[in-house]
C-alpha cells in the first residue's frame, strides 16, 4: 500500500538517492550528494515542506512531487506571487511506475498550490516559475519537462495538463574548430566587450535560483559613445559534467537592445563569449530557446550549437482539477 505525506527533515538522504536513480540521464546534474540536494532544494529560501509530497511503500520513499510559486511582479523583494504556481518536479523510482500513484501525487501538488491561492497552474519550471531546480535540471535554464522524463510527462497528461510551449536545448562543442566570422575583425573596431565576473544577481529571484553558480555578465558596448548594444550572462554548470566529464557553461539572458537588432550584434556577442570560453578550456556551452524562435535557432546553429534535447511546459486548463481523478 502506498502512503502519501509531506517532507520531513530526515528525508533528504532518501530523496537524493531517488534523484540519482530516477531523474533523466541527459541535461540533469547527477549524481548529487545529500548536501547538494539539500542546498539546491530543501535549503532554498522559498522551500515549504508542505509543497514537497512523497510516496512511501513499506516505509521506503519511491516517488516525490514538488510544487512552488514564482516572484511577484516587481521581483525586487522576497515576496511570492501565489496567483501562478507550478508542479515543478516529479521523480519516481525506476520499476515503481504506477498511474494511480503518480496521479495522486500530481493531485496533492495541485491541492497545495490551490490552498495558497493559485489560479493558474503549470507543470515544469520556466522563468520565473523555477524556484528550486534551476542549476540541477534542464540544462542552462530549466524550461519545462525534459523529453526523456517520460514518467513526468505521462503523469501530467493523465491529470489533464496541456502543452503550451516547447523549448529546444542546444550545446556547442568548444573542442571543435572555431567557426570563422568574416565580420568579426571590423566589429571589434567598433565595439568592445565589458565582462563582470561573479556578478551580483540583478534580482533576489536570480540570487535564489542561480546565485551560487557564479554568473558572469557580458555587455557589448559601442566604442563611440559607450551605448549598450547587447547583453548576455553565463554560469558555470559545474554539476552537469559528472556523467561525461565535460566542463560546461550555460548561456542565458541573451538580449539585443531594440534599436540595434538585426545588425549582427547578437551574433558577435555570443561568438565572443564562445571565444572566451575556449580560452578558459571549457568543453561545452549550453543554451536554449523556444522551438518557434527560428531566427535564434539559426543564429546558434551558425555558431556551432546543435540540438540535444527538448522540453515541454504544460498548463492545467481553467476549471480543471486533478482531484476529481482520484475521488
Amino acid at each position: 500500500m502506498t502512503h502519501f505525506r509531506t517532507y520531513r527533515n530526515n528525508d533528504s538522504p532518501a530523496l537524493a538517492a531517488l534523484w540519482n536513480r530516477g531523474a533523466p540521464d541527459a541535461s540533469v546534474a547527477r549524481p548529487l550528494s545529500v548536501h547538494e540536494f539539500e542546498t539546491r532544494v530543501v535549503g532554498n529560501a522559498l522551500f515549504e515542506a508542505s509543497g514537497l509530497i512523497v510516496a512511501e511503500r513499506e516505509g521506503r520513499i519511491v516517488a516525490f512531487v514538488h510544487a512552488g510559486f514564482g516572484p511577484d511582479e516587481n521581483n525586487q523583494t522576497l515576496h511570492l506571487s501565489h496567483a501562478l504556481g507550478t508542479v515543478g518536479m516529479m521523480v519516481v523510482e525506476p520499476g515503481c511506475e504506477e498511474a494511480e500513484m503518480e496521479t495522486r501525487l500530481i493531485a496533492e501538488a495541485e491541492a497545495y498550490l490551490r490552498r495558497h491561492g493559485a489560479q493558474v497552474i503549470y507543470a515544469g519550471g520556466q522563468n520565473p516559475l523555477n524556484p528550486f531546480y534551476w542549476g540541477i535540471y534542464g540544462g542552462s535554464e530549466w524550461a519545462g519537462i525534459l523529453g526523456e522524463h517520460t514518467v513526468f510527462h505521462h503523469a501530467v497528461a493523465r491529470a489533464g495538463f496541456e502543452p503550451v510551449s516547447t523549448t529546444l536545448l542546444m550545446e556547442a562543442n568548444l573542442t571543435e574548430p572555431e567557426p570563422r566570422d568574416p565580420r568579426a575583425v571590423l566589429m571589434r573596431r567598433q565595439v568592445r566587450i565589458d565582462v563582470t565576473e561573479d556578478a551580483l544577481p540583478s534580482t533576489w529571484w536570480q540570487s535564489v535560483a542561480i546565485g551560487e553558480f557564479r554568473p558572469t555578465n557580458y555587455r557589448l558596448v559601442a566604442k563611440s559613445d559607450n551605448a549598450e548594444l547587447a547583453r548576455a550572462s553565463t554560469w558555470e554548470m559545474i554539476w552537469f559534467g559528472r556523467r561525461d566529464g565535460l566542463t560546461r557553461v550555460g548561456l542565458f539572458d541573451v538580449e539585443v537592445q531594440p534599436g540595434h537588432r538585426r545588425k549582427g550584434y547578437g551574433k558577435h556577442l555570443v561568438n565572443e563569449i564562445l571565444r572566451l570560453a575556449r580560452v578558459q578550456s571549457t568543453s561545452v556551452m549550453a543554451v536554449q530557446t523556444r522551438s518557434t524562435n527560428g531566427p535564434a535557432i539559426a543564429l546558434y546553429q551558425s555558431l556551432g550549437f546543435r540540438p540535444i534535447e527538448c522540453s515541454i511546459l504544460y498548463r492545467l486548463p481553467g476549471g480543471s482539477t486533478t482531484l476529481a481523478a482520484i475521488s
